[in-house]
């Protein structure tokens, strides 16, 4: 006969505030599965009215973000400049980003350096999504502390016809490990240039 577990022994329930960051989780997941099936073939590099193919991306991002950390909830934006090299023409692009953000009464430095999956649909709108290793100084009141964590993106850059130009904009989620799990959630924006 099974024993009769109590109330302490049941498994706990999801917090109201890990909802919407298991939503995000899963539609990255999603993501990255359509990834994966798309053959390679169908793939090139970011393509120039100029040039055939440019390997490269330059741009400045601004944004919003929200961090849940203990049941509660801060918001903020931040700003930063990010280098992209297409390693794999179609399979493979290695982002490396510095970011600026403030919230509430905390000032972070994060460095990303993160794997993408580009999908090079037309000429002038290319969707990625892409995962890698965060490294945070945040500076508090009290304290100045280094973190570790992972971050996952989706997005897209939208270019200008005939030009090199054009806006990137994406949904970046990201797990820093510190005494207690810190999840932030930013949508971000911004100008690029390819060559």
């Amino acid at each position: 006969m099974p024993a009769i577990r109590t109330k302490s022994q049941l498994p706990a329930m999801a917090s109201p505030t890990a909802f919407p960051v298991t939503h995000a989780a899963a539609a990255l997941g999603v993501l990255a599965a359509l990834a994966l099936a798309v053959p390679a073939g169908a793939q090139t590099m970011h393509r120039s009215p100029h040039m055939e193919e440019t390997a490269n991306i330059v741009g400045l991002k601004g944004g919003f973000v929200s961090a849940f950390s203990q049941g509660q909830s801060r918001v903020g934006g931040g700003l930063g400049p990010f280098y992209e090299r297409n390693v794999i023409p179609g399979w493979l692009e290695l982002e490396a980003a510095m970011v600026f953000t403030w919230i509430e009464d905390e000032t972070v430095i994060g460095f990303d350096l993160f794997a993408k999956k580009p999908f090079h649909v037309n000429e002038l709108v290319n969707p990625y999504v892409g995962l890698g290793p965060n490294v945070s100084i945040i500076f508090r009141p009290e304290e100045t502390i280094a973190r570790f964590g992972i971050l996952a993106t989706a997005g897209s850059y939208f270019w200008f016809r005939e030009s090199s130009w054009g806006l990137d904009l994406e949904v970046v989620y990201l797990l820093l490990f510190d005494s207690d799990l810190i999840h932030e959630l930013a949508v971000e924006f911004g100008p690029v240039f390819r060559f």
